[in-house]
């Protein structure tokens, strides 16, 4: 999921057109670009994991936030699923065995369920939503932290925190935002900037306009930012492989940027990736009943 563009389309702070957003949201759909240049707002697909780190970094506890969504009977449930998880990692050391077919955790009756409705709609309406929400909480979040060589007892403060996106050419900056991870280290505190990630797939232009962010605080940070792909399924976390140059950035954002106003703008991903399409702002605007709207096929 892209949820922190999504985001970032959404912030009335950033201008409609900005070139740096229309190159990546064009990198990511060219239709999605077409829709936003168009004035239509996306509308973000619930992201549980995101939900999760922003309840994270908000205080309170995993039982303090469940039983505000109202899963406060199901306390008993959600236990059993952490501890299944402890043990199974216990017994199958490799990377988030629980992820596997054969792991038989993470499931509710339906009995048990009843009575609980309003509580998953609060999670977006999907009962897998909820162990993905205690998952992320209890396992991902110490997986990414290991990952980053992060001790757990270092004193690191996790936040959600935005950022600026700026390159030469543009006069304003784009607000986005991140999850940064601060560790005291001597008398300085270094920052690490987690990006969520699918298979670990770092998508360039996101990774490398990150690399080059600003601080939106008073105060600059004390050092240059690590960036960090997080993998949101397996926990893993790893060091930003860049492919695509410092020198070709702005180069690449300006042609970007210049084809999501003139075009084409096909629904590259209805065609070629519809899994993506789930998972896009954009989702209702390109279809009609399960089927590509004739509108999202206009541009063909």
């Amino acid at each position: 999921m892209f949820t922190d563009l999504f985001y970032a389309l959404l912030n009335r702070n950033n201008a409609r057109g900005h070139p740096i957003l229309s190159a990546m949201l064009y990198a990511f759909c060219p239709t999605a670009a077409r829709w936003w240049l168009a004035g239509a707002d996306p509308t973000p697909p619930f992201d549980p994991v995101w939900q999760c780190l922003q309840d994270l970094t908000s205080g309170g506890t995993l039982l303090n936030h469940l039983t505000r969504y109202g899963f406060e009977s199901l306390a008993e449930d959600i236990k059993s699923y952490v501890n299944d998880v402890q043990t199974y990692r216990s017994l199958h050391p490799v990377q988030a065995p629980e992820t596997m077919p054969i792991f038989r955790g993470g499931k509710i009756d339906t009995a048990r369920r009843f009575g609980s409705q309003n509580a998953i709609n609060n999670l977006g309406g999907d009962w897998r939503n909820l162990f993905i929400y205690v998952r992320t909480w209890a396992f991902l979040t110490q997986d990414w932290r290991i990952g980053m060589r992060i001790e757990r007892d270092s004193g690191y403060i996790l936040s959600s925190e935005k950022v600026l996106l700026v390159l030469p050419f543009t006069r304003l900056p784009v607000q986005f935002d991140t999850w940064l991870w601060k560790v005291p280290v001597g008398h300085v505190m270094e920052t690490k900037i987690g990006l969520l990630v699918s298979r670990m797939e770092q998508d360039q232009l996101r990774f490398s306009l990150l690399r080059r962010c600003n601080s939106s605080g008073k105060q600059p940070w004390q050092n240059t930012p690590t960036i960090f792909a997080l993998d949101r399924e397996n926990g893993e976390a790893k060091h930003f492989d860049q492919t695509l140059s410092d020198k070709d950035l702005e180069r690449v954002v300006q042609s970007l940027s210049n084809l999501a106003k003139n075009g084409p703008q096909p629904p590259l991903n209805a065609l070629r990736q519809p899994s993506i399409c789930k998972k896009c702002g954009y989702q209702t605007l390109c279809f009609e009943k399960n089927f590509i709207s004739p509108h999202a096929l206009s541009t063909l």
